[in-house]
């Protein structure tokens, strides 16, 4: 391989105070990413502890967050939220969440206590259920968040017991998905932790999925009771169509993450999507074996201090009607091939074109493939 390769998908221009994308946090078994437009930002979800989305907050200097989403009431993405809810070096317009008849947690309780104290004490505009219903409230300077699931009707359902026409109703059924747009132009799928009852319901809606970044459901885990991973990760990569594909993971914690057969209808259906997890999968790597975090962004990663990163912390940044990736695409598909000892991404296959974001035309990347 030659050492002169482009780093593809990356420059540095919109990485500062006025920059426009959507980070995906390395949180470890759980999901977060920030979506922000210079100063302004909305957070989706926030793992089990606030340190890392607090630190990327911290790094962008935000006073102010416009919107906090939480996609459903499990603990790997709400976790975070009080301790954000609570914090007085930023005020928040709106937190979104839905009521769910089937959590009755010390951390859902924790979450609706953080509302009413920061409520009570200034600071926060309010607190909205979010369906697809919602419409064009969800705005963040020239970033959207377009609500594709669930609709109205279901987050009112009531008992999880209660079946839908796909099947029983779970809070993983339910989970919120967002596409986020920058420009007016789709850029990433944050899929939460939809299931194969919640992926049939937005298929029956007719919503459109495609969008260049896919942050894969649950995590790489199994979709639910169905025991079809492959035929529900082919059906949903094929629905967005992405050029990069992110497993959200903790290193070494969910051995089963990601399933083997969810990544073989990934690659199935997007043969030349980059995939990346955000550390290290023990189907993977030995996880006493730590390894550098010199190809990792300039970003927080809860990954980094155990040496257990992966593609750690992921910015997609809009810039020039282009989308560029920090960690570079190529840079981390290097530091897979030399240090990932049987890497299930591992394809032979050139890393995706760089997908214009307001109609420019784009240079095709060159083939860059790894050596067999």
């Amino acid at each position: 391989m030659s050492d002169n390769l482009p780093e593809v998908g990356f420059h540095a221009v919109g990485t500062g105070a006025d920059s426009l994308g959507v980070t995906i946090l390395d949180v470890g078994h759980g999901n977060s990413a920030v979506v922000h437009d210079g100063s302004l930002c909305a957070v989706i979800d926030a793992g089990r502890s606030s340190t890392v989305p607090q630190a990327e907050l911290e790094r962008r200097k935000v006073s102010r967050m416009v919107h906090l989403v939480l996609s459903h009431g499990d603990e790997d993405h709400i976790g975070g939220s009080p301790a954000l809810l609570l914090d007085d070096a930023f005020t928040i317009g709106t937190v979104w969440f839905n009521p769910d008849w089937r959590k009755d947690t010390a951390v859902w309780n924790r979450l609706l206590m953080a509302v009413k104290m920061r409520k009570r004490r200034g600071g926060l505009g309010g607190h909205q259920m979010i369906t697809t219903e919602t419409g064009q409230l969800l705005r963040c300077g020239r970033a959207r968040l377009e609500v594709l699931h669930p609709d109205s009707t279901m987050v009112l359902g009531g008992d999880a017991s209660q079946p839908s026409q796909h099947g029983p109703l779970t809070s993983n059924s339910t989970s919120v998905v967002i596409r986020v747009h920058l420009d007016e132009q789709p850029v990433a799928l944050l899929a939460a932790d939809v299931d194969t009852v919640g992926l049939a319901h937005i298929v029956d809606s007719q919503q459109e999925l495609t969008a260049p970044v896919l942050v894969f459901p649950h995590h790489g885990g199994l979709p639910g009771t169905n025991r079809m991973p492959r035929k529900f990760a082919r059906k949903l990569t094929e629905l967005v169509s992405p050029d990069l594909v992110i497993f959200s993971i903790g290193g070494g914690l969910r051995p089963r993450n990601p399933h083997q057969e969810i990544v073989a209808g990934v690659r199935e259906a997007a043969p030349e999507a980059h995939i990346a997890c955000t550390q290290l999968s023990a189907h993977c790597h030995n996880k006493d074996q730590k390894v550098t975090d010199d190809h990792l962004a300039q970003r927080p990663a809860a990954g980094r201090v155990g040496g257990r990163c992966c593609a750690g912390t992921i910015s997609v940044t809009a810039d020039a009607g282009e989308l560029f990736y920090d960690p570079p695409l190529e840079k981390h598909r290097d530091f897979v091939t030399v240090s990932v000892e049987s890497a299930q991404c591992r394809v032979l296959l050139p890393l995706p074109r760089q997908r214009a974001v307001a109609g420019a035309v784009t240079q095709p990347t060159p083939s860059t493939a790894p050596k067999a």
